[in-house]
């Protein structure tokens, strides 16, 4: 017998979080969530969920959890665009139609009791950039920190319910050894373009972190555009917030800001160590034998990932964008990184694909967020 109820205690969110570990279990390349901090953020700790009206759904089948979904909708976000849109994300069922079909029809109920008119996903949670679409290729392959990995077969069961493609997302990669003649060349050119446009790059200055975050935001503030209908202006909060909750696991030869010889935020791009190459021995767990492994290890990790790269308008095609492309690629190089993922760029942003393809990087991974009109 199947049944969809909705979270309400403690011991639902830890069916809802424990689910991976049966949906993936002779699986090779899906990296677990560390639990505390996963089952945190269910319960809106560092991210607006709280704040939205959501829930959160647990299919079950002859008494075992088969299938999960949160539905929600960002009011901030809807008002903003002026749209009527409810997101769906953290899905995870087996491969079976009917689980599927009630945990989407329970979705559906819940937004169009709110008068929703479109639902869209799978995405993250509010503020988040940690599951943004369905993987749709490279299943044998782990996915980067805080990128997406799922079952193949989760966009036959979305597009089995009527779900049609919204926007497709990428992840680029580039090797080392793949572009050290681009590098070279690069040594020799930016240079001369970085003096012709009155500009210079440098890393994140850690000893004076108010000045470097008051940048940053000037930059995405200035930077992100208004048409991008799931984003919305962030606040001078949100960046101090986000550097506090990352600041353990940053590196800041991987954090490069442009300036204007005017010394004007112009451009910025935030990088991490793909922390995953660890973390996926670890099935969720951090405890003590795990943290001391961390601290081993982290210096051995070889890829990197760029979450975030913003170029404010007047300075876009005046080749800020490969300026930091180049000096993150070069920081990461000397210090033993040998692959550099950009990840992810939605389909439309046209600007910075087409960047990073000049740059040689290729594209490696699609994910494919889907939406419904109800």
């Amino acid at each position: 017998m199947l049944e969809i109820k909705e979270v309400k205690t403690d011991k639902d969110l830890d069916e809802f979080c424990h689910l991976v570990y049966s949906i993936y279990e002779n699986n090779d390349y899906f990296v677990y969530p560390i639990y505390d901090d996963y089952k945190n953020s269910l319960k809106g700790v560092n991210n607006r969920l709280i704040s939205c009206p959501h829930k959160l759904f647990l299919a079950s089948k002859d008494n075992k959890i088969v299938g999960r979904i949160l539905a929600y909708v960002d009011e901030e976000l809807n008002e903003y665009h002026s749209s009527s849109v409810g997101y769906v994300s953290q899905y995870e069922c087996i491969e079976d139609e009917e689980v599927s079909k009630a945990l989407l029809d329970a979705c559906s109920k819940f937004f169009k009791s709110l008068n929703i008119k479109i639902m869209r996903g799978p995405v993250s949670l509010p503020d988040g950039d940690d599951n943004r679409g369905f993987l749709i290729n490279a299943f044998d392959k782990y996915p980067s920190v805080m990128n997406v990995y799922n079952k193949k077969y989760y966009n036959d069961q979305f597009v089995n319910y009527g779900f049609s493609l919204y926007h497709d997302v990428f992840a680029y990669k580039a090797n080392k050894d793949d572009l050290l003649a681009k590098i070279d060349k690069l040594s020799r050119l930016l240079p001369q373009v970085q003096k012709r446009y009155s500009y210079k790059t440098s890393v994140l200055d850690t000893k004076n972190m108010e000045k470097e975050l008051e940048d940053v935001y000037k930059i995405l503030d200035l930077a992100l555009p208004p048409s991008w209908e799931d984003f919305i202006p962030v606040k001078k909060s949100d960046v101090y917030s986000i550097f506090e909750q990352m600041k353990s696991l940053i590196v800041k030869d991987l954090i490069v800001i442009a300036r204007n010889y005017q010394d004007e935020p112009i451009g910025f791009a935030l990088t991490l160590p793909d922390y995953n190459e660890i973390l996926k021995d670890f099935k969720g767990k951090l405890n003590l034998f795990n943290k001391i492994k961390f601290l081993l290890k982290k210096n051995s990790i070889k890829r990197v990932r760029m979450f975030v790269l913003m170029v404010v308008p007047e300075y876009r095609n005046k080749g800020v964008t490969s300026s930091i492309y180049f000096h993150v690629f070069k920081n990461a190089v000397k210090k033993g990184y040998t692959i550099l993922e950009g990840s992810t760029i939605w389909d439309y942003n046209k600007d910075m694909i087409n960047d990073i393809e000049k740059f040689g990087a290729i594209k490696d991974k699609i994910y494919r967020v889907y939406e419904k009109i109800l």
